[in-house]
């Protein structure tokens, strides 16, 4: 038997706090940091910025308890909805949302926004509006057929992922049926808006590995448009840091629509 078996991050317990401590905080390496935080973010907001994404809703399915990707992209929906896999990420979340002073910070984040837009005292105001905007933060199961209920959360105008698939999918057939199950979350003619790793293997939070799916970019191409979706745009960057806990070759972010329905 394996003596350490490698873990699945929505199924095995999981320290949210080492998880973004380790990866997405100023403790990470400045490099790291550049590529896990600081390019998707630069990315998000060029794209945003030119305004052809917009609508009245948005839903979130990203890994752990990140809020940073939603900084760049939330502006243009009135009403936010982020579905978490397990009730650690959702309390990180909550202590964050209702300004808990042992919440995670993410003012390096903020502070990165406010450097792209030249402005640092909007920035805390967004900060805030973001959290306002936050109407429902629930828990879903990628077991089930359906995330959730359609009743409780209507498709979406726009629907960004985060970091997730490849984490809780074994095999390139779960990843795919995992896909199926975030895209009817999306309304036809929306917006994906994906953030994850090409090729990666593992990361480790707490001790434990856990798995990532060591998926390709023609594979990731294949999915979307043989789903319905037309890639808009693509951006990919090579790892340029070197770090012991994790493994990949490159970060991706992803704009897709929705064109239509499988």
């Amino acid at each position: 038997m394996e003596p350490n078996p490698t873990k699945f991050y929505h199924l095995h317990q999981f320290d949210t706090r080492d998880f973004t401590n380790n990866f997405f905080s100023p403790q990470a390496d400045s490099l790291f940091l550049e590529q896990a935080v600081k390019y998707p973010l630069r990315t998000l907001y060029t794209e945003f910025a030119s305004g052809y994404i917009k609508g009245e809703s948005l839903i979130d399915v990203s890994i752990g308890p990140l809020i940073f990707p939603l900084f760049p992209v939330f502006e243009p929906f009135r009403e936010i909805t982020v579905l978490k896999l397990n009730d650690d990420c959702i309390k990180e979340l909550e202590k964050w949302r209702t300004s808990d002073p042992g919440a995670c910070d993410w003012s390096h984040a903020v502070e990165f926004m406010a450097e792209l837009e030249g402005n640092s005292a909007v920035w805390t105001h967004k900060e805030e509006q973001l959290k306002r905007r936050i109407k429902h933060l629930l828990k879903c199961d990628v077991s089930a057929e359906n995330l959730v209920d359609e009743r409780t959360v209507p498709k979406a105008d726009c629907l960004l992922t985060a970091w997730i698939l490849e984490t809780i999918s074994q095999d390139e057939t779960s990843y795919w049926n995992n896909f199926k199950k975030m895209s009817a979350l999306l309304k036809l003619g929306g917006h994906l808006v994906l953030i994850g790793d090409i090729q990666g293997s593992f990361f480790i939070v707490g001790g434990h590995k856990y798995h990532i799916l060591p998926i390709g970019e023609e594979f990731l191409r294949k999915t979307l448009e043989d789903e319905g979706y037309s890639i808009v745009f693509y951006s990919a960057v090579g790892r340029n840091a070197e770090k012991q806990t994790t493994n990949y070759e490159k970060i991706v972010c992803i704009i897709a629509r929705k064109v239509r329905e499988r």
